[in-house]
Formats: structure tokens, sequence, C-alpha cells
């Protein structure tokens, strides 16, 4: 299982790399959709590189003050409010960009009211994989609100995901 798994990460993260940059604009702007979805603060991400980019989704939603965003803590994740993208956030552990414990504010998972979780790729099952380490699995597991993938319609796997026990399925995929 691990071993397919791995397979089809290197498989997919070759087709999410050699997407255009004229796909990735436009991807990044349709993701701006989310804005008009009704949830009072949203679990984000700063995306890698080659990820969709949310830069515009999360500078319009830190101005209306609905935005949260992850920090890698051991081997837990960790969220805090983000209001000021460009004075808040430094780099963390795997050279992605977080908040900054000490400019920005704790927050408590029961206040999140919608996660947007990035992943490798995803089926049509909502499921999804990621890098492996399990970071938002376990993460995940804890919660009650709206759980959406988000990336790129080339992210999407035509059959079903190799799945454990422990991997949490996605509510709905937003694939741009």
């Amino acid at each position: 299982m691990l071993l397919k798994k791995n397979d089809i990460r290197k498989k997919y993260i070759i087709i999410r790399n050699e997407i255009s940059t004229i796909r990735r604009s436009i991807a990044a702007k349709k993701a701006l959709k989310i804005l008009n979805l009704n949830f009072s603060n949203i679990l984000s991400f700063a995306s890698k590189p080659k990820e969709i980019n949310l830069w515009l989704l999360n500078k319009k939603l830190a101005l209306e003050n609905r935005l949260f965003l992850p920090k890698v803590k051991s081997d837990d994740l960790e969220v805090y409010e983000v209001t000021d993208l460009d004075n808040q956030l430094i780099k963390g552990r795997f050279n992605i960009l977080e908040p900054d414990p000490n400019k920005c504010k704790k927050i408590e998972a029961k206040n999140i009211s919608c996660v947007l979780v990035p992943a490798i790729v995803f089926d049509k099952n909502n499921n999804r994989l990621g890098y492996g380490r399990g970071y938002y699995d376990k993460f995940l597991s804890n919660l009650k609100c709206p759980i959406l993938g988000i990336g790129f319609l080339e992210q999407l796997f035509d059959k079903k995901l190799p799945v454990q026990e422990h991997d949490i399925k996605l509510n709905h995929l937003l694939l741009f």
C-alpha cells in the first residue's frame, strides 16, 4: 500500500509541476470564489511553490479578519489568526511561510469554520494523498467543520486512491 501511495505521489508531483504558468494564474484567480462561501473563519495554508497559489485569497481573507494559518510544531499543527500577510509570517520547518507566534494570536480548533487542505492528488471519493507526514490527517481527525480539498483540476486521480484507517476523508473538492 505504501509503495503504491508513493508511486502515485511521484506521478502527480510531476503532473502538478508541469502545469503552465497561465493555468496556475487562472486557478489562483478562480480560487477567489472561496470568498463567497459563508464561513466566518477559514483555515487556509501558505502554498508551496508548485501548489495552487492561495496568496490572493489569503490576502483578502486576512483583510476581512477571516484567515487562520497552520504552523508545524513538533508532530502537530497549531493554528493562528493572521491579519497581515506581509508582517506576520516567517519561514517554517519545511521552508513554508507560517504564522509568527510572536505576532499572531493562537486559535483553538473549535473556532475554525472551514479548512482548506492541500494535497498532491485527490480522487472523486474525496480522498487525498499529501506528502505522507500525517500532519493534516492527525489535525483533521478532531475537527467538526467542513474540510475542503483545494488544488488544480490536473490533480484529480481517475481511480480510487489507496486509503488507510487514519486517512481523513474530505467533505468536498475545490479543483480549479
